[in-house]
């Protein structure tokens, strides 16, 4: 009698392959949108000039033997505080010991333990930023012509405006434009864009065309994914962190200082000595002899802070 299939092979699993659903690190944009400022205490405040303190004229003709015109300048300070959010897994030694190749489990809790972050991080900043009633203005998609509309819509005059609205409110330029999926696809189609595009250049239309249309030093496209179903549930509930179909535009200078006005900050608690956070974030493994385990667990301590409304410009639903 010949042996079976059964008999002559043993299943196992694969030691060179393996399904992972891995989100890349550059769909994560809130740490790259605003400038990051670290700092050693949880909260604290800053001081905060009034937005025309140095765009006033008030020279005055000065007559023999008057006075100078007097001016002077409102100063207010504003306050932060970095929550921390923490995340964990814990390992048997026995589970480490007789996991199959090419599965690491201990690589494996740090990589869940770091999206779980990073995702906690990009909805921070989308409750505090990527909002219609924090910025100086809001472009409703619901009362003007949306982006997808390509017969009425023009999206490249749109941004014009919420530029020349931020430079009067704040002196600065905008320089980054955040996209929702959904507007970044409408805008990879939309005829002002591309009628531009075809005649002067072969390449096709991505973050960095589309920045160089608009006139903006960056584009974002809000691509990380967060599903907001319970773990176990029969069903997953998977959406974008950020609106998909709305989009923001920001002046957001590379970092902050004394006098460095920024649409928000990310302000970062790096943490006691013995306890560091760089930037904020912190990834760390111990024993638990108590249980035979290993824990890896990590930390997220920030806070995203409107720091100047008006270097915004906050366009809600638009497209459909």
């Amino acid at each position: 009698m010949n042996p079976t299939r059964a008999q002559i092979h043993i299943d196992r699993p694969l030691t060179d392959m393996s399904i992972a659903y891995t989100q890349n690190a550059a769909d994560f944009i809130a740490g790259r949108l605003f400038p990051t400022r670290p700092v050693t205490k949880q909260s604290d405040k800053y001081f905060v000039y009034a937005a025309n303190t140095f765009m006033r004229d008030d020279a005055k003709l000065r007559g023999p033997g008057d006075e100078s015109a007097k001016t002077g300048f409102n100063l207010s300070t504003d306050t932060y505080f970095c929550d921390k959010y923490s995340l964990g897994e814990m390992i048997a030694y026995d589970d480490i010991a007789n996991a199959d190749e090419p599965l690491n489990l201990e690589n494996d809790a740090a990589e869940v333990v770091t999206h779980g972050l990073l995702i906690r991080r990009e909805r921070l900043m989308a409750a505090a930023c990527f909002a219609s009633s924090v910025w100086g203005l809001t472009v409703d998609g619901t009362a003007t012509a949306r982006w997808d509309d390509y017969m009425s819509s023009d999206p490249i005059r749109a941004v014009d405006a919420a530029k020349k609205i931020i430079r009067l409110n704040g002196a600065r330029d905008a320089n980054k434009l955040v996209l929702g999926m959904d507007v970044f696809l409408a805008l990879k189609e939309h005829p002002d864009i591309v009628d531009r595009v075809k005649y002067t250049s072969a390449e096709s239309i991505a973050e960095n065309v589309i920045a160089r249309y608009l006139g903006v030093d960056e584009v974002l496209v809000a691509k990380a994914l967060v599903d907001t179903a319970s773990e176990g549930a029969a069903a997953a509930s998977v959406d974008f962190a950020l609106s998909s179909k709305s989009a923001l535009l920001v002046h957001a200078p590379a970092s902050v200082g004394v006098k460095t006005p920024s649409a928000a900050v990310q302000f970062a608690w790096t943490g006691a000595p013995h306890l560091p956070r760089p930037n904020g974030l912190a990834l760390r493994k111990f024993d638990v002899e108590a249980k035979q385990a290993l824990v890896v667990e990590g930390d997220i301590t920030c806070d995203f802070k409107i720091t100047g409304s008006g270097l915004g410009v906050f366009f809600a639903n638009i497209v459909g």
